[in-house]
Order: C-alpha cells, then sequence, then structure tokens
C-alpha cells in the first residue's frame, strides 16, 4: 500500500513526492508517497478504488475532483476546486492552494490586501488563487485565453463572496493597472519552457512577477521580468506551503518547510544539469 499520493496528468515533472519524503524522513515518520497519472475520464474509477490516507490532486482533475468528495471544507466548496483529499473519514476534500499561495507572497514580502493582482488562468490553481485574493481583499483581474471562463469565475465570486473580480480579454491593456501578476497557468512548465503568455516589453519595475510554475524554478516569464527590472517570485514557495498545510490536514503535524524545499531546489537544479 502506498499511504500517499499525487493523482494527475502530466504528474512525471512533480517534485511532491520528492518533497513529502523529504518531510516524512525529517519527521522520522515511515510513509510512502507515490506518482499516479490519472486522466480525467480514468477519475471515477480510480476513486473508487482509492485505498490512501491521502491524496494530493493536480490539473487537469483539482475541479472534477469536487463531485467524488463525500464531504467539502469550507474554502474548498466555495472555490469549487480540490487538491489535497483526507481518507480519515471518507473522501474530504480540502483547497490547500490558496493557503499555500498566499503564505508563499507573504514569505516573499509581497503585500495583498488592497493591491491590485492580474491573475493568469481561470483553471483548478487559477480559482483558488483568484477566490483566495478576493477574500483577502484585494482588487482582482482574472484573464484567461477564453474569456468565457473569465467571465464565469468572475460571476461565481460575485455570488459566493459578493466581491467584483473584473475579467479582462487583453493582458497589455490590464497590466498597466495592476500591482502584481501572477501565471496561474501551466504555460511555461516542463517540458515546454520557452512558452509565455506575456510580451516582455509590457513588464515595468513597479511590477511583481509571480509565477506558480516551479520546475524550471526560472520560468521564462520570470527569467524575463527579472531582466526588465520586475521584482520576481518563482512557484517553489506556493508548492511547498500548500504542501505543508496537506501534511497538517493529514497528519496534524507541523511541516519542515526548510527540509521540503531544500529537497525540492536540489533535485530542481539536477534536472537544470546539462548531462556529462
Amino acid at each position: 500500500m502506498t499511504d500517499f499520493g499525487l493523482i494527475g496528468h502530466p504528474i512525471s515533472h512533480s517534485m511532491s513526492k520528492i518533497m513529502h519524503e523529504a518531510a516524512f524522513k525529517e519527521l522520522g515518520l515511515d510513509y510512502t508517497y507515490g506518482l499516479f497519472d490519472v486522466r480525467e475520464g480514468e477519475f471515477r474509477l480510480f476513486m473508487e478504488n482509492a485505498d490512501f490516507r491521502g491524496l494530493n490532486v493536480t490539473i487537469p482533475l483539482k475541479i472534477a475532483a469536487v463531485k467524488y468528495m463525500r464531504e467539502l471544507s469550507h474554502e474548498a466548496r466555495v472555490i469549487g476546486a480540490v487538491n489535497t483529499i483526507d481518507f480519515k473519514d471518507g473522501a474530504v476534500g480540502y483547497n490547500t492552494d490558496s493557503v499555500g499561495f498566499i503564505n508563499s507572497l507573504e514569505e516573499a514580502g509581497v503585500d495583498v490586501k488592497g493591491r491590485a493582482f492580474l491573475v493568469l488562468g481561470a483553471g483548478g490553481a487559477g480559482r483558488g488563487i483568484v477566490f483566495k485574493l478576493a477574500m483577502e481583499k484585494a482588487r482582482v483581474y482574472s484573464f484567461n485565453r477564453d474569456p468565457e471562463k473569465s467571465h464565469l469565475l468572475a460571476n461565481e465570486v460575485m455570488e459566493k463572496l459578493g466581491v467584483k473580480v473584473q475579467p479582462v480579454s487583453d493582458i497589455k491593456a490590464a497590466i498597466r493597472d495592476v500591482d502584481v501578476l501572477v501565471n496561474a497557468t501551466p504555460v511555461g512548465m516542463h517540458p515546454n519552457v520557452n512558452e509565455t503568455l506575456v510580451d516582455k516589453q509590457l513588464f515595468h519595475p513597479a511590477l511583481t512577477v509571480v509565477d506558480i510554475v516551479y520546475n524550471p524554478i526560472e520560468t521564462r516569464l520570470i527569467r524575463e521580468a527579472s531582466e526588465r527590472g520586475c521584482r520576481t517570485v518563482d512557484g517553489v514557495g506556493m508548492l511547498v506551503h500548500q504542501g505543508a498545510e496537506a501534511l497538517r490536514i493529514w497528519l496534524d503535524v507541523n511541516a519542515p518547510l526548510k527540509a521540503m524545499r531544500q529537497a525540492v531546489l536540489d533535485n530542481l537544479r539536477d534536472l537544470a544539469q546539462p548531462p556529462v
């Protein structure tokens, strides 16, 4: 039996196994963590046969996971996406992306309340970030390559929270009015490391740029933003903090953040080295 694991597709790039097993070792816990490549059409059968203590959920299953839960945490219910499942009392779904994102910003010294954010992406991760920023009293603009998804997300935030999110169809126009740009899409993720949604000419030194992609550590978006004088925040912090919250839910422990981060960084740097 595998005690914990990650489900989604693709998952070969994931650092979750390395990160969580480093945490188990640091805590002196004899648990295992597996990676399970599961497509959306296979999700129902997988859940019917699931025998785990806990699971993490990644793209493209975060929204679909909601309907397979016996119960949802408050934030998972409001956000409409699940990225952590606890099996103590049946499948209970949580959204640790939201708190992981906010904690990573706090760690990086990025203020949220009253600041204007442009969030790229309205999928599972993007939903969590948009909802959480709205809860934290930020001003939020939402962009998606399918504009209808941004409009639907904005309407849902208004219905559930009574907070206005502004859907936008043009990154160039919106970026002038925001303090923080967040890439909450997989664009730029390994192996498609040369992809970006933002023309580097749009970056200006007053802008903070956050990319939740962590493989590679320095995405094209982060590299070009840094070259233009922007403050940047990579995706490792969110990965570690959402994982720490999952460990708290599963095991009621204080996660060893330093060991988790170091395991991720060491492995990402090894991957970035050219073959000898």
